[in-house]
């Protein structure tokens, strides 16, 4: 372990290296050479080699399953087609898939019992740090669609297709490179609730999605069904055609965690309070800021586990509760903002000559400059999120600080 700096602690081009202890402080092990004729071998001589003397407290265990087994996945789908026109049909169908063995990440060395809030921890290895990485293939889901579509072949200048999806995606296994407002697994190594204790809606479950998309050439100007003639009027209202593709879409679940840990080494998610509304929908606090929850009595937790069992109203509110009930209501309780966006297109072609075709193209992604926002506590991939936004204790409780397109999500022209 060494510094770029002389024993003085003032930069020295003769004397480079520094060689410390692991505390940092100056090596004055034998064979570790006074400054100025350091090596990097001789560097060695302040690192202790021996397993003995090496203090391995806190260092974390990584694995993956000894028996990893292949994941896999079974589809199936019965689709029902009928031609109203030549040109026109329908379709639906429904869609079916089951995952087994997906790689999830319930990590080791974790708590293994509900143990009262504060306690010392009584993990397998105690020595060893408490989380570490583990990878198994455990983690399932169920994938459930009503499928649906309306198409029309292009015929007299129009084509269009329109498609409503309806489905449902259950999983224990969350997305590594982005579980989305989820959070992570509570209790994976207490038995009777594993990582199926938090078996729910999938970070990309979508209830509802609606697609509409088309084209349509103007029948006006040369080889039209009106003005077919050239000339200058030909010019200025024939050649047009526009083209749209419009999304509509519901939110994405989120979890909402306790307020505060009710137990030692485990997590907790809020609970539902009955009869009470979330009333979610964007709107803005007492803080003037853009919201999505409504209603913080909407939402409760389990009382803190003492010794002696649950501590009474704390946090305020809260149902005094033990064993797995203690971990808190179920995951996924809320959707989030959903997504609305617009995208327009527009053409006009110039016949030049019967070799040469100019065409005039303007492109609009977002032509309402709709914005389409993150659900409160999402974080990752270069946004930060509002702190407290998923405490519903806080005064920012569901705040929104990102749009789902950042940054802004504005309408682009080109």
């Amino acid at each position: 372990n060494f510094n770029y700096l002389p024993a003085g602690g003032t930069s020295d081009g003769a004397h480079p290296i520094l060689f410390t202890t692991t505390s940092g402080t100056p090596c004055a092990a034998a064979g570790a050479g006074p400054i100025g004729n350091a090596t990097v071998e001789t560097g060695f001589a302040c690192t202790p080699l021996n397993p003995a003397v090496v203090n391995a407290q806190g260092l974390a265990l990584r694995g993956i399953q000894f028996n990893y087994i292949t994941p896999y996945s079974m589809e199936g789908n019965f689709t029902l087609q009928y031609a109203l026109t030549p040109t026109l049909s329908v379709q639906a169908a429904y869609a079916n898939s089951n995952a087994r063995h997906l790689e999830v990440f319930p990590n080791n060395n974790n708590e293994g019992q509900i143990l009262p809030s504060g306690s010392a921890l009584s993990v397998p290895f105690p020595d060893f740090g408490h989380g570490g990485s583990q990878a198994e293939t455990e983690g399932t889901s169920n994938y459930n669609a009503l499928q649906t579509k309306a198409e029309k072949r292009f015929s007299s200048g129009l084509n269009f297709l329109a498609d409503y999806t309806w489905s449902k995606t259950l999983s224990d296994a969350g997305d590594l490179l982005n579980n989305g407002s989820l959070q992570g697994y509570r209790a994976p190594s207490v038995p009777g609730f594993g990582i199926r204790g938090d078996y729910g809606l999938a970070s990309f479950d979508i209830r509802n999605v609606v697609h509409l998309s088309g084209g349509y050439e103007l029948p006006f100007g040369k080889g039209k069904r009106y003005m077919n003639e050239g000339g200058i009027a030909n010019q200025v209202v024939g050649g047009w055609s526009f083209a749209w593709i419009a999304t509509l879409q519901g939110g994405q679940p989120i979890t909402i965690p306790c307020a505060s840990g009710a137990t030692a080494g485990t997590g907790c998610y809020a609970m539902l309070v009955p009869g009470q509304s979330v009333d979610t929908g964007l709107h803005h606090d007492s803080n003037g800021l853009l919201s999505w929850f409504g209603n913080p009595a909407a939402w409760t937790q389990p009382c803190v586990l003492g010794p002696s069992g649950p501590i009474a109203n704390d946090p305020a509110g809260c149902i005094p509760l033990t064993g797995l009930a203690a971990l808190g209501g179920h995951a996924a309780q809320v959707d989030g903002p959903g997504f609305r966006r617009l995208d327009f297109s527009a053409f006009k072609n110039f016949q030049l000559n019967e070799r040469f075709n100019l065409q005039f193209r303007a492109e609009f992604f977002n032509i309402l400059n709709h914005p389409n926002f993150n659900s409160p506590g999402f974080g990752g991939n270069g946004v930060v999120a509002i702190s407290g936004s998923e405490n519903f204790l806080d005064k920012t409780f569901g705040e929104i600080g990102s749009t789902r397109d950042s940054p802004n999500d504005p309408r682009q022209i080109q």
